[in-house]
């Protein structure tokens, strides 16, 4: 079923950017009143169409939903009536070739710039940046960094959330690889702490390794489950567990969240365990006879569904919310400094200066897309304002397959005041799509390295 979700959330998220890039290719082609033949959403065999308008432009929903198209009228490719050739693409000025093809990118960036700004508004929630854990050998300890501290300003940029925290660092490491970090200890007191990552880029910027290499962790929220069910002749019924009892330790392990309790119980399949609970205020200890999962004789099973205190939770949330004006411009802010980043990482991948286990294909982003849509709308408008960063991104490369080549195409045409000759052109594409083929298979082995580990 999660599979199933993960598919049909890629397919909406990824169709919807596909749609946004391709309809900024439509609007520049309207405006510079060059004819669109047909708009499709995904490629190969189309599934459903209708003709609309004075042009009766054809509007597709096609078979494969990685892409999508918006089919020009080219003399290149087909006959055109002479009445209609001011209106083919071929024959338009450079600024307008320029305009159309950049066009669908821009409609990305400004999506983008919509998403963050919706965001800001409606309020962006996320974990306070507080010190968990820090390794007395690691560079966090050296520079003064313990167990408490909250992260105030990462570089030249404030931070509420780890979210924040986690980008404008990995920001850090690209450029400069210093990291400058503002702290406030748990006494209140501001200090300053300067990380010196130099020659460790690759390493720090591989996927979640970024903490770990610096030598700390983020406080992880100690939030003991609340009862909100218990099954009936269930270990849990039969104890005398009831709605709204705090569970407090098991066989005298303290219990700090949800996730650690439900493997305390899987690990112990079939055992009497001791469970010390509080309810009304006051602490009781019970006897559980657990038993086994029904679907994994191997797992133990108590029998309760359980939640978290929401008022505890607070103490470790903020909030990034703003009015609709300061929403804007840091909208516009975060999609320039997520260009800049993307960039950056892609430039340093090339190069081999970071570790290209952070390209992802289509399987990652699917599992990326349903867990991000179990979150909310605030989770999946962030997931898709990065994904459509990185799409404007891919399709602004100098390949000749995508934008980036066609307008590399047009500038070295209207330098030498040409065509270029058509077997150059075929076999510029050729080394294109080869090169696409070869990007897409890697990001695929990524994916799956990461899925079967």
């Amino acid at each position: 079923m999660d599979f199933l979700f993960s598919v049909i959330a890629f397919i909406v998220l990824v169709g919807v950017l596909v749609a946004i890039h391709e309809y900024g290719h439509f609007i520049a082609a309207k405006l510079c009143n060059v004819k669109v033949l047909r708009y499709s959403i995904g490629f190969g065999k189309v599934l459903a169409s209708k003709r609309s308008g004075n042009d009766q432009t054809e509007y597709c929903l096609s078979l494969i939903p990685l892409g999508g198209y918006v089919q020009l009228l080219d003399e290149r490719s087909e006959d055109v009536a002479e009445e209609e050739k001011d209106r083919a693409f071929n024959n338009q000025t450079p600024i307008k070739k320029i305009f159309i093809l950049f066009a669908g990118p821009a409609a990305n960036f400004i999506f983008s710039i919509i998403a963050y700004t919706l965001m800001f508004s409606a309020g962006v929630p996320g974990q306070k940046p507080i010190i968990g854990d820090v390794d007395q050998q690691s560079i966090a300890w050296k520079a003064n960094i313990r167990a408490g501290d909250e992260i105030i300003s990462v570089g030249d940029r404030d931070v509420k959330t780890w979210q924040s925290a986690l980008i404008s660092m990995i920001g850090e490491v690209l450029e400069d690889e210093q990291i400058s970090i503002q702290l406030i200890n748990a006494n209140g007191s501001e200090k300053n702490a300067l990380l010196d990552v130099s020659g460790r880029t690759k390493e720090l910027t591989s996927p979640d390794l970024l903490f770990p290499g610096l030598g700390f962790t983020p406080e992880s929220p100690n939030l003991k489950p609340i009862v909100v069910s218990v099954v009936p002749d269930s270990p849990a019924d039969q104890s005398g567990l009831k709605k709204d009892d705090i569970l407090k330790s098991i066989d005298g392990i303290e219990i700090q969240n949800i996730e650690q309790f439900s493997q305390l119980i899987m690990d112990r399949p079939n055992a009497l365990i001791d469970l010390l609970i509080e309810r009304d205020g006051m602490d009781y200890e019970t006897d559980v006879s657990l038993t086994t999962r029904e679907d994994n004789k191997s797992m133990g099973y108590i029998g309760l569904q359980t939640t978290f205190d929401q008022d505890q939770l607070q103490e470790y949330m903020a909030i990034e919310k703003y009015s609709f004006t300061q929403s804007f411009l840091m909208s516009i802010e975060e999609t320039n400094r997520m260009i800049g980043l993307t960039l950056n990482m892609l430039g340093k991948m090339v190069t081999g200066q970071i570790s290209s286990d952070n390209l992802s294909g289509p399987v990652g982003i699917a599992k990326d897309a349903g867990t991000v849509a179990k979150r909310g709308i605030i989770a999946t408008l962030s997931f898709m304002a990065i994904i459509s960063i990185s799409l404007g991104i891919l399709n602004l490369l100098p390949i000749p397959v995508l934008d980036g080549g066609q307008i590399l195409f047009v500038c070295i045409e209207t330098v030498i005041r040409r065509p270029l000759p058509e077997k150059i052109q075929m076999a510029f594409q050729q080394i294109g799509v080869t090169a696409l083929l070869f990007l897409m298979v890697f990001a695929l082995y990524n994916d799956l390295a990461r899925i079967f580990g």
